[in-house]
């Protein structure tokens, strides 16, 4: 499934077996963080859409899908102890940039604290830094730009006291423009590192 398709808190896909009630194959969706966000079940042929809290989609024999609904509390009562394991969803810090250079902002200085107290209580966790650029300058230069922007949020965070067992570092350039603007625009928030912290 695309990631452009989890606009959502947690999905968590429930695989029964053995059980004499409960439906063999069944997701629940959990929440939606987002207005609009929603998922779509797919079954041999047939597909359902999934975009309040608690329904339900079940896949039954002879490859029908049916809709549902349920509850947090039938939900907690059958896999609680399946949620109680599942890590809290990753959060996104954003990190903005000084024009053509690898120096963060002074309001962006401010949020690391933040972004390091998230780390701190989560325990172990992984971030994914990718840099961006705006679209001033050559794609190629900012492809480098984008990424040493990256290494250089990584390096400070370090420097800082991050112990994240895992970081990985990438760069996207002014492909992902945050801001969309014609080529040779400057704009500040493009101008970024979005630190996913998960």
């Amino acid at each position: 499934m695309p990631r452009a398709c989890f606009p959502l808190l947690l999905l968590l896909l429930l695989l029964l077996s053995a059980c004499a009630a409960p439906p063999r194959d069944q997701v629940v969706l959990l929440a939606v963080t987002e207005p609009g966000g929603q998922l779509t079940v797919k079954a041999s042929r047939l597909s359902l859409t999934l975009d309040t809290a608690y329904q339900t989609a079940t896949a039954r024999p002879g490859g029908r899908l049916d809709a549902g609904i349920t509850t947090a509390e039938i939900v907690q009562a059958r896999y609680g102890a399946v949620l109680a394991v599942v890590p809290p969803p990753g959060r996104l810090f954003t990190l903005h940039f000084l024009a053509g250079a690898t120096t963060l902002t002074p309001e962006s200085q401010a949020e690391v604290p933040a972004l390091l107290a998230e780390v701190a209580r989560r325990g172990v966790c992984e971030l994914e830094l990718t840099g961006h650029t705006d679209s001033v300058g050559e794609a190629l230069a900012n492809d480098a730009l984008s990424v040493a922007r990256a290494e250089a949020a990584a390096a400070l965070l370090v420097s800082q006291g991050l112990t994240a067992p895992f970081v990985r570092v990438v760069g996207r350039g002014e492909r992902q423009l945050l801001v969309q603007t014609p080529d040779e625009t400057p704009e500040p928030r493009n101008r970024r590192v979005d630190v996913l912290v998960r």
